[in-house]
């Protein structure tokens, strides 16, 4: 089992850390529609395979300690949630070779998604996921906030290859993988949880209903209905803007959604509607949810969020206004921030930022000119 370079590099730009944001693979797209892709991958000694399950990924036993945990932020499954601790090590995928998953990923329930290829590798090294939810028998998945440590080995010959899998692997939930992890390790966690995630919920054709069965290499589906024409679907993103919003004294502006714990605090986030420009969003949201009115918008950049669709699209503005007025309804309290006024809020009042896996912290740290926390 590979367990990959453990020594990321040092981010140097805005976009190098958001942590969900990293690829450094080749997606290869033009191969995702060869005939028999995913056979002649599992064929491939040089291919390694990265497993998913109810979203979560596989990490080496034992290892699932080093990530932090997340804290559960009410019944908002989205939320930017505060890590209740900081990575205490680095943390790989557990990647196996193509002869260890070659008979599971042609059992009926599983799915295998073409992740890309490592061109910098000598030989060239194709990645794939395969996510092993709908195959695995017997008690669910561990939850977020579970680790699962076991004494068992995955080569046992008792059980199923997904029951064994989910004994003999940690398996951690993105956000809480992501701080601990190399950029490719992340780049292809979040792809991988992204597309397993959408088919998870999208089972059926949303035109006529009829079952879907993956195609392109597992980041398509067709539709099986005769009367659809075979339709081709593909993943739908949700975009959605998230803004470090700043005064003319440099304050910035943090508020508390209702959904929240008590003492977490972010940046003004929204979806964008339909019809609308990312710029408007980012007026409306603030306008609406704390009353600031907003001048001058800037784009900084942009991080996946697969929970389950989203794309977060990073701003800066500054406020041509600075009376607060909440609405009430999805925030209960925004206040101004100077620097020393964040950092004696997080340390003597025990002010929870977003966690390190979100671009919302990366924005608030962005202005803040350091890491906080």
């Amino acid at each position: 089992m590979d367990t990959g370079e453990m020594v990321p590099a040092a981010p140097t730009t805005f976009m190098d850390r958001l942590l969900l944001a990293q690829t450094t693979v080749d997606y290869d797209v033009a191969r995702r529609g060869e005939e028999g892709l995913i056979e002649r991958l599992l064929e491939d000694a040089a291919t390694r395979v990265m497993l998913v399950n109810h979203g979560l990924v596989a990490v080496p036993k034992r290892s699932g300690a080093d990530a932090p945990g997340a804290l559960v932020c009410a019944d908002d499954p989205a939320a930017p949630r505060p890590d209740a601790a900081a990575p205490t090590g680095p943390l790989a995928l557990a990647l196996l070779s193509a002869e260890a998953v070659r008979e599971e990923a042609r059992r009926p329930g599983c799915i295998a998604i073409y992740l890309g290829v490592d061109r910098t590798a000598e030989p060239k090294t194709p990645y794939i996921a395969l996510d092993i939810t709908r195959a695995a028998e017997g008690p669910a998945a561990p939850r977020p906030e579970a680790r699962a440590h076991v004494d068992a080995d995955l080569g046992r010959p008792d059980g199923s290859f997904a029951v064994r899998a989910l004994r003999d692997f940690d398996w951690i939930e993105l956000r809480s993988f992501a701080p601990c992890a190399t950029p490719r390790d992340a780049g292809l966690a979040t792809s991988a949880v992204a597309v397993a995630m959408w088919h998870a919920h999208q089972r059926f054709c949303p035109s006529c209903g009829a079952p879907v069965r993956p195609a392109l290499a597992g980041w398509a589906q067709v539709c099986t209905g005769e009367a659809d024409g075979r339709r081709l679907l593909f993943p739908r993103i949700e975009p959605a803007i998230i803004t470090a919003i700043v005064d003319d004294r440099d304050r910035i502006l943090l508020q508390h959604n209702t959904a929240w714990r008590e003492r977490f605090y972010s940046v003004s986030a929204g979806f964008v509607e339909t019809g609308e420009s990312l710029e408007h969003a980012v007026r409306r949201e603030a306008e609406e949810e704390t009353g600031v009115v907003l001048d001058t918008v800037s784009y900084l950049g942009s991080q996946p969020w697969p929970f389950p669709a989203s794309l977060m699209l990073g701003f800066t503005a500054h406020a041509a206004t600075t009376a607060i007025a909440v609405d009430h309804d999805e925030v209960s309290d925004a206040r101004w921030f100077t620097r020393d006024e964040l950092a004696r809020a997080i340390e003597r009042d025990g002010l929870e930022l977003p966690g390190r896996a979100s671009i919302a912290r990366h924005l608030i740290e962005h202005w803040y000119g350091a890491q906080l926390g």
